[in-house]
């Protein structure tokens, strides 16, 4: 919608003077304007009707019984003190005029009798400067505000991971290695920042486990560095990390159905996510990757629509990856995707949407990836149960969430060991996800 509609629409006039006949004759030429016109027979009406009333523009005659223009705008500056006014003024009331201006503090004075399309573009640029100077104090406060927001949930999240690492200290005698190790590497905040976004509900990735494992194939199959295939797991775990800040409905719609002002809001999650991984030392290049994970091919991404060869190459890669769980999820265009539809799906959107050589090695990673686990199960057993060779499908954690094996690890007798341990320790035994055969 352009300003000039918005304003059509919105703006509400105030119109002051004595005589009923100018009255009803501004009404009459404001008419087709779309304007919502009040009328006041003197100045003290017209003070009424602005206590009580939104008003965005005044139009007031200088020569009116009891209070005239001058002292009028005055008075109804000290109650709108941003509301532009315009005086209605004779050719012998040059003295009044300037008074008005001093006084009253008006934006514009037009002779009467007045030119219809003189006064009509008086009001029109007035009326949106005005609103052109709400909406950018609107939009000040909303930015202050929210890096006030931000701030806040930066440094709650901060004292959380803290907490996180605390708990790994205290934890001595408890597989105190592997403890260690975690505590001193960066997959275990990686870590516990995912387990923190999976929380919450209708968090996408929380369904499909294979997300990342899924994205670093898809990385090494790439040749990329072993460098950029960490940053792209870690992206791939902490992607959804500004969803955090989302309000549910945001969560649940799918984004193809979403109204203008929602798909807006929506879009501001990578750049949320990303600016909380680059107040952690070390996150620069996770944080980017975030960041523009939803930039597409065409420029049709966002946030900045940065296009082929300007997209970096960790986000082509986790943009296809990512669409290829949200089409399986529904939560693209509300149609629920089989892996099969979902591959064929990005293909067809190849050199669109996403790398063509990208998007071609994923067709092939995923349609094996899908044909692999159809002669696998996951299944849920106690640690009594477990077997050395077995390989977790999911992360194992205690009760508290703390994470004590990483998904994909393969078992041996000493971990086993120590996750019968675990549960003699705090008398609640640990359900330990392994891959099967069927």
């Amino acid at each position: 919608m352009s300003e000039e509609t918005k304003t059509t629409e919105k703006a509400s006039v105030l119109c002051v003077d004595d005589e009923r006949n100018i009255l009803v004759a501004l009404r009459r030429l404001f008419r087709k304007d779309g304007y919502e016109i009040h009328l006041a027979e003197s100045g003290a009406e017209g003070l009424e009707i602005i206590k009580r009333e939104k008003i965005d523009l005044i139009i007031s005659d200088m020569r009116m019984p009891s209070m005239d223009g001058a002292e009028f705008l005055s008075r109804a500056k000290d109650i709108g003190p941003n509301i532009p006014s315009i005086l209605l003024t004779g050719f012998s009331d040059q003295e009044s005029t300037i008074r008005a201006i001093n006084e009253g503090r008006i934006s514009a004075y037009v002779s009467k009798p007045w030119e219809d399309n003189d006064i009509k573009l008086k009001v029109s640029s007035l009326l949106k400067i005005r609103f052109l100077e709400g909406e950018k104090e609107r939009l000040s406060i909303l930015t202050q505000q929210q890096n006030e927001q931000l701030k806040a949930w930066n440094k709650d999240l901060e004292e959380k991971v803290e907490a996180r690492v605390r708990e790994l200290k205290e934890a001595e005698g408890m597989l105190d290695q592997a403890y260690r190790e975690l505590s001193k590497s960066y997959d275990a905040v990686v870590k516990l920042l995912s387990h923190a976004i999976c929380a919450r509900e209708n968090i996408f990735s929380r369904e499909y486990p294979d997300l990342p494992m899924l994205a670093v194939s898809l990385a090494k199959k790439s040749e990329l560095s072993d460098y950029m295939v960490k940053q792209i797991y870690y992206s791939s775990l902490l992607f959804e990390l500004g969803k955090l800040a989302l309000p549910e409905k945001l969560l649940t719609t799918p984004v193809k159905l979403m109204d203008v002002d929602d798909f807006e809001q929506f879009m501001t999650y990578p750049e949320i996510g990303a600016s909380v991984l680059k107040g952690i030392s070390n996150f620069t290049d996770t944080a980017r990757i975030i960041e523009h994970h939803y930039e597409y091919i065409n420029g049709s991404g966002g946030p900045d629509g940065l296009k082929g060869s300007d997209i970096p190459i960790g986000c082509k890669v986790l943009s296809i990856v990512k669409d290829y769980f949200l089409l399986q999820s529904g939560k693209y265009d509300g149609i629920t995707y089989t892996a099969r539809d979902a591959r064929h799906f990005l293909l067809e959107h190849k050199n669109k949407l996403y790398d063509y050589q990208l998007a071609k090695l994923f067709f092939e990673i995923s349609k094996q990836h899908e044909k692999d686990n159809e002669v696998k199960e996951e299944h849920m057993l106690s640690s009594m149960n477990l077997q050395p060779g077995m390989i977790l499908s999911r992360d194992c954690t205690n009760k508290n969430g703390l994470m004590l094996l990483n998904e994909g690890t393969k078992l041996t007798n000493v971990m086993i060991d120590k996750l019968i341990a675990v549960e003699k320790i705090y008398a609640c035994p640990i359900g330990v996800y392994v891959w099967l055969d069927r």
